[in-house]
């Protein structure tokens, strides 16, 4: 797969920028993403929605098509041997960072991270 055979197949976003698919083409396809998306939605949700009812094709997290990828509603274009990283972060007010609750969500991010 290659940028130019995506030429002609709608975009579909989160924001007007599209950082993901930006960071996407910029990484895999090494160059970068010179068009707008064709449709921009309110969250990664949403665009995994707008992608299943034929909307276009977009860039999204494993996490959040997996079962869609399993089942055949979806299908990877491309399977690159490196994938983009989306880096997460995870903040909290100095006096809160050593709270039971947030070093739980920190254990629970790192331990899931390896399956990203």
């Amino acid at each position: 797969m290659t940028p130019q055979a995506l030429r002609d197949v709608p975009l579909v976003a989160y924001a007007e920028e599209a950082p993901i698919v930006r960071r996407y083409w910029r990484t895999v396809f090494d160059t970068r993403l010179t068009r707008t998306p064709s449709l921009v939605v309110a969250d990664l949700r949403a665009v995994r929605a707008a992608v299943l009812a034929g909307a276009g094709a977009s860039v999204l997290p494993t996490y959040l098509c997996r079962g869609e990828l399993a089942s055949g509603a979806l299908r990877e274009l491309l399977a690159p041997p490196v994938p983009p990283l989306n880096t997460l972060f995870l903040a909290a007010r100095p006096a809160a960072a050593g709270r039971r609750e947030i070093q739980t969500v920190r254990r629970a991010l790192l331990a899931a991270a390896d399956g990203w």
